[in-house]
């Protein structure tokens, strides 16, 4: 019978860290629907660290389930890599794009039948390009620049994993990995300060390689603690330290959330040590906070967020259209709050339900290629 333990080195995923992607959602919800919160939150700064966030996780996961894998870089092997990544993203990312051009874009919908007149953002939208540019990023589904910059990390993803396993594979691997990590945090530090006297909204936050620091020192992260975590002692003790570890890591990154610091600091710079440290300790998973994300409930809504995240900006900018004077009372914002976020958590669990029956559909068919 297979173990958890034995499913976690099979699959490389640590269930743990689901939970914190949906708590960083929940700070990425609460800064889109700042106007209506009816509780006391540092909202100014929480989209920004939970973006950050996301970027470090995602490079974290991908060298954490490659780990001992071969890593070939032919055409064939990044084009299968990135229909892989696009066909699980792209068809709901599609269709909020096309849904709220109904109301969010300044074009008439004849303009679609029309190549003159032929929304030229509304194709860097559908292309996943618009985080190239200075202007538009936000378009539409102001949210979906995020995967336009995460496509180009995917991009580079098989190149970094080669690299890495070249140093893994060196007699002083984790000196050159560690190495490797305080020099892509300081090149990332460095970048944010050289930029500070530009448009620091795009050239920090929106650029795609403005994130590579936090991607590919996630991905540095991931094979480090995928090689120290076997050698991590067990017992009480240790559960107990690290019970305390991972409280304290929750508790600075939220402090950290009132004391990003300002100008070129609180975009990307003020979150890479608190990100670094939540997912070191959660990783290794050896808490007692560790153990109860774990639970089944909390490990759903983390497998989730991705469809919430694309999904709630949709109803909020909808009902802000429809709803353009505010109520300012304090249950009008509750209802507005709550009600835009169960919807959207509602209908991400229906689309992932939907995705995931028809994977397992699909596993169940039979083969159809020949044998050879």
């Amino acid at each position: 019978m297979e173990t958890k333990e034995t499913l976690v080195k099979e699959t490389g995923r640590e269930e743990q860290l689901q939970f914190l992607r949906f708590l960083a959602f929940l700070n990425v919800y609460i800064g889109h629907a700042e106007s209506w919160i009816f509780f006391r939150y540092p909202a100014s700064n929480c989209s920004a660290a939970a973006v950050s966030f996301f970027f470090m996780l995602s490079g974290l996961v991908t060298s954490y389930s490659a780990w001992g894998k071969d890593v070939h870089l032919g055409i064939r092997d990044f084009g299968n890599y990135l229909w892989k990544k696009l066909k699980k993203v792209y068809p709901l990312y599609f269709f909020t794009i096309m849904y709220t051009f109904l109301y969010a874009g300044q074009s008439h919908l004849t303009a679609l039948a029309d190549p003159d007149r032929f929304p030229r953002q509304l194709i860097r939208n559908l292309l996943l390009i618009q985080s190239w540019f200075p202007e538009g990023y936000f378009s539409y589904n102001g949210v979906a620049w995020f995967l336009s910059s995460l496509l180009f990390l995917w991009v580079i993803t098989l190149p970094v994993l080669a690299l890495l396993n070249w140093l893994t594979r060196h007699p002083r691997g984790p000196v050159l990995l560690l190495g490797s990590l305080a020099a892509v945090l300081f090149c990332t530090a460095s970048y944010c300060y050289l930029t500070k006297g530009l448009d620091m909204d795009f050239w920090q936050y929106i650029f795609p390689p403005a994130r590579m620091g936090e991607y590919i020192g996630g991905m540095i992260l991931g094979i480090l603690l995928r090689r120290w975590k076997p050698r991590l002692p067990k017992g009480r003790a240790i559960r107990i330290l690290f019970t305390l570890l991972e409280a304290g890591a929750m508790c600075y990154w939220f402090f950290k959330l009132s004391h990003g610091g300002g100008s070129w600091r609180s975009r990307v710079y003020a979150w890479l040590v608190p990100d670094l440290i939540l997912l070191t300790v959660f990783t290794l998973g050896a808490g007692w906070f560790s153990r109860l994300f774990r639970l089944r409930p909390l490990v759903r809504l983390g497998d989730i967020s991705f469809e919430c995240f694309l999904i709630h900006q949709v109803f909020l900018v909808q009902y802000t259209v429809y709803h353009p004077d505010p109520d300012n009372s304090l249950v009008g914002n509750a209802m507005v709050f709550l009600y835009c976020l169960l919807l959207s958590m509602l209908l991400a669990g229906l689309i992932h339900k939907f995705s995931a029956s028809g994977k397992r559909r699909g596993s169940r068919e039979p083969a159809t290629s020949p044998k050879s």
